[in-house]
């Protein structure tokens, strides 16, 4: 070969080796995409298959732990492409707090009550008691009744004042008590069937309640039940007591003289005694004894009956009282002029609260 021969060959050579490569044939070209489209599908299933999982994790993280995992976001990234799937989010009930209810508080206030009580030792010829009333204070709810006030009062324990005493057994009640026009109905607990444990003993309990009970208001009977029933059979002898009664039942079984007003005043006015009696001519005698034993004040009045029926009567004394005194009213004996049938009453004076009658 001529040395023009080798260089044109050698051009040649560098010329193909300088052009690209030709384009795949047909053949080739086919080939290749189906290998293409077999790795696609598999990473796309593998990338779907890792969603999944993850989605699956989520409650089960929930249900260990017991918190709220927040929303997650899963990004699967695939040859040539980005799949971003949306936010999983879990939900809880929304929790509610219930407010306690406002307690209902009753208003308690401080009410007048009046009771009767049973002077002893009794000291009339006939041998019945004397009745005489005692202003206090008594604390309860503020819609009771004065006369409801006196009753519970009289039916509790008691701090009584020297001299006097009470037939109301302890275990004696007041359950209920219904107002009704001029009419009271008191509704008592068992124990008041027993009685006081004798009959004259029954009579003054039942006194003691009827003119504890009528003393407010215009109250004029008192229907005593028992569990709701009219009461037929009452204390020691079986009292039939099922029908209303008045103060004025069992009058024979008190003293001749019974003292219906509380025997206490304040300075500048005058001393009211005031009830009704039954005595010789009507005439009822008043004597006001001081600290030391002397009779300071004597007086007399006339009752509007007397010799066999009661009547009214009344003394207004204008004295310098201190609260020291005692005051007796009885009527004198046609036989000797004594004192008879005497009811003794200290005198409370200057205190708007009454006695202290609440055992501690």
């Amino acid at each position: 070969m001529s040395r023009f021969d080798e260089k044109m060959k050698e051009l040649a050579d560098r010329m193909v080796a300088m052009s690209p490569e030709p384009p795949p044939y047909p053949e080739d070209l086919a080939v290749t995409r189906r290998a293409e489209s077999r790795t696609r599908p598999m990473l796309a299933f593998a990338g779907a298959a890792l969603v999944v999982l993850i989605l699956a994790a989520i409650p089960l993280l929930l249900s260990r732990g017991g918190g709220e995992v927040p929303p997650l976001a899963t990004t699967t990234t695939l040859p040539g492409e980005t799949t971003v799937s949306p936010a999983t989010s879990t939900t809880f009930p929304a929790t509610t707090t219930t407010e306690p209810s406002p307690t209902t508080t009753t208003a308690i206030e401080v009410r007048g009550a009046v009771i009767y009580l049973v002077q002893s030792p009794e000291n009339s010829f006939t041998g019945n008691p004397a009745l005489v009333p005692f202003r206090t204070q008594y604390q309860v709810p503020a819609s009771t009744p004065e006369v409801e006030a006196s009753l519970h009062l009289l039916t509790g324990a008691l701090n009584l004042p020297p001299g006097y005493i009470t037939s109301v057994p302890e275990q004696v009640d007041v359950v209920d008590v219904t107002l009704d026009e001029h009419q009271i109905t008191v509704d008592m607990n068992d124990a008041f069937l027993d009685g006081a444990g004798g009959l004259l003993a029954d009579y003054t309990m039942l006194n003691q309640l009827i003119y504890t009970a009528s003393h407010f208001g215009e109250i004029e009977l008192v229907q005593f039940t028992v569990d709701g029933e009219p009461v037929e059979q009452f204390g020691s002898e079986g009292l039939d007591i099922s029908d209303p009664l008045g103060p004025d039942a069992f009058l024979d079984q008190v003293n001749s003289v019974l003292v219906t007003s509380p025997v206490n005043g304040e300075g500048g006015e005058a001393l009211m005694v005031s009830g009704v009696a039954n005595v010789f001519e009507a005439t009822v005698s008043l004597e006001v004894v001081d600290a030391g034993g002397n009779v300071v004040v004597e007086d007399f009045t006339t009752a509007s009956c007397g010799t066999g029926c009661w009547g009214a009567y009344s003394f207004n004394i204008d004295y310098p009282f201190t609260g020291e005194e005692t005051v007796r009213v009885f009527w004198h004996s046609p036989e000797d002029g004594s004192p008879s049938d005497v009811v003794t009453i200290p005198v409370l004076w200057d205190d708007p609260d009454g006695w202290d009658l609440l055992r501690a």
